[in-house]
């Protein structure tokens, strides 16, 4: 599970790729972990063929090697371990063939997950995890695909012996530099770096880094009140700071700018008031030296030290929630929070007003999960709605609840609730009343023109859970009615018009009548209130617009934005 941070370039439009590889390692004294609804066991699936358990004499460890192939007919592949307290199991996933990209599982004798991973490290998508078994009893080793997605063969090995096989562990996610590695420690970082090879940096790069950490980390941990990020007591980098590792990531092959890596599951991050069960140690991968990118290097730098250093902070709270955007959406906000004049957020906000009609949080869009990075603007529509605070209020309810359910607590902390909240945000998006909106270069996709009255529909699809189609009103000024139909009762439909100085929402329900006299643009919004935690299975829903002249009382307005970077459809 990947997250791939596509960068739109100031100057050009440069895409490069920022992973975040999320590697859940338990360590012995890592908590287990109570299943999720992303992460839970499903199905029977079939035991993979392979060779018999062989000893190693010295090292007294039993080794297991699996084959099989991951795709549509074969889901998932269990297999039962036999530990004792005390021993170590390390579990690897190796793609053979095609574009398979692995996860695996182990399970307590009790059901509950031990440990998981997808991605071992950034570049790759094998999988690697090691446990210390805390009691003795039959562990289940899942092995399934990220998202369903992919497919091809298989090579799992499975090795059981002492806690040794944590250091084989380290040895696959160890970040190794091109040359001799020399330290630079600041006040709350640790920065690995080297001056030979591919990977070797300036020194007066290396102070640049230096400052940009520091100043990140003042702005989000002591200005914001953002807690830092559990330390791993130097069992990562030989230090109790944060380990940052500068390395040629763009020149690697990876186009990666930087790569935000957990190490173990800790259960609660001891830095915030709360507790956590899923909080993470992690380290930071940056690029050297941002050449080639087109954009200025240490602008670049500054602006990926801020995203990567939240995810960071994020994994204190939860490493592996099942709404995977919010991880992004967050950290591309914060760009625009902690490094405005550096930020690359707005980039993403042109591909995200490309696809309104998507389910909101979706990673299933046409280019696999831009749209999440776009999102970022919903969490400036909560900062300005309820505060900056709302947002750190969100991420405290991620670590309890998983999914929407984080959400629905939060906003109903705020008298709001999911559809109500989005439905706004939707309307906002059309208004861009955002600080950061002269740099959309970007309206909402407009479905379609209504022209006269009578039955109109959408162009495309319809609209997905929590999506949006929008339609552009030129019809003489008067009373209109504007319902839905043919949509089973699940939509609603919002009236927006639009005069110099602002832009007022009318909610039509299910239908309503509206004047258009007042303003200097009409629009129509179908808004879908529907939603669900599957992310990965949103669903088109057809409807039909009515519009006819109406003599009937006209519905109430609701929020207005400013009409400043407000432009038209067309």
């Amino acid at each position: 599970m990947s997250f791939m941070h596509r960068r739109a370039g100031r100057a050009a439009v440069l895409i490069l790729l920022l992973l975040v590889s999320f590697l859940l390692i338990s360590a012995a004294s890592a908590q287990e972990l109570t299943p999720n609804t992303g992460s839970s066991a499903s199905g029977g699936g079939e035991s993979g063929s392979g060779g018999a358990a062989q000893q190693d004499d010295t090292l007294q460890e039993s080794v297991e090697e699996h084959t099989g192939t991951l795709d549509d007919d074969n889901e998932i592949y269990t297999y039962p371990v036999t530990l004792t307290q005390g021993q170590t199991i390390l579990v690897t996933a190796e793609a053979t063939s095609g574009n398979l990209d692995t996860v695996v599982t182990l399970y307590a004798p009790g059901g509950e997950i031990a440990a998981n991973n997808d991605d071992r490290s950034g570049g790759t998508y094998d999988s690697a995890m090691a446990h210390t078994a805390e009691e003795s009893g039959i562990y289940t080793v899942e092995l399934t695909r990220y998202d369903g997605s992919s497919s091809g063969d298989f090579l799992l090995t499975i090795t059981v012996g002492d806690e040794s096989l944590f250091d084989v562990l380290a040895e696959l996610t160890n970040v190794d530099l091109s040359g001799e590695t020399l330290t630079r420690d600041t006040a709350h970082f640790r920065i690995h770096y080297t001056l030979e090879g591919s990977d070797s940096v300036t020194q007066n790069y290396v102070e640049a880094v230096a400052q940009a950490v520091e100043e990140v980390y003042q702005i989000m941990i002591v200005d914001m009140g953002w807690p830092a990020p559990p330390s791993d007591e130097g069992q990562h980098g030989g230090s109790v700071h944060y380990d940052i590792y500068l390395i040629d990531l763009i020149g690697g092959g990876e186009d990666a700018l930087g790569i935000t890596t957990p190490l173990s599951i800790v259960g609660d991050n001891p830095n915030s008031p709360e507790e956590e069960e899923y909080a993470a140690t992690s380290y930071i991968s940056v690029d050297n030296d941002f050449d080639d990118t087109g954009e200025d290097p240490i602008s670049l730098m500054r602006t990926t030290v801020a995203h990567e250093f939240h995810h960071a902070v994020q994994f204190g709270y939860d490493v592996n929630d099942s709404h995977n955007w919010v991880y992004e959406a967050t950290a591309s906000w914060i760009e625009t929070v902690v490094t405005p004049a550096d930020e690359d957020a707005t980039g993403y906000v042109e591909y995200a007003y490309q696809y309104p009609e998507l389910c909101f949080g979706t990673i299933d869009d046409p280019e696999q999960g831009s749209l999440q990075y776009g999102e970022w603007t919903f969490l400036q529509f909560m900062a300005d709605a309820y505060g900056m605070s709302s947002i750190q209020a969100y991420w405290r309810n991620i670590g309890k609840f998983e999914g929407f359910e984080a959400l629905e607590q939060t906003l109903a902390s705020y008298g709001s609730n999911v559809p109500e909240s989005i439905g706004l945000y939707r309307t906002k998006n059309l208004a861009r009343e955002y600080r950061f909106a002269p740099a959309f270069n970007a309206t909402v996709w407009l479905e379609e023109t209504i022209t006269d009255v009578g039955r109109w529909t959408f162009t495309g699809e319809g609209v997905q859970e929590l999506g949006a189609n929008y339609f552009k009103v030129e019809l003489d000024a008067g009373t209109y009615y504007a319902g839905l139909t043919n949509d089973s009762g699940k939509l609603e439909i919002w009236a927006i018009g639009v005069d110099s100085e602002r832009v007022t929402t009318i909610p039509l329900g299910r239908g309503g009548s509206f004047d258009t006299t007042p303003y200097s643009s009409m629009y129509l919004m179908v808004f879908n209130p529907n939603y669900d935690d599957d992310l990965t299975d949103c669903e088109y829903y057809d409807y039909d617009i009515d519009v006819t002249t109406s003599k009937g009382d006209l519905a109430p307005t609701g929020a207005t934005w400013s009409a400043e970077w407000y432009e038209s459809l067309d």
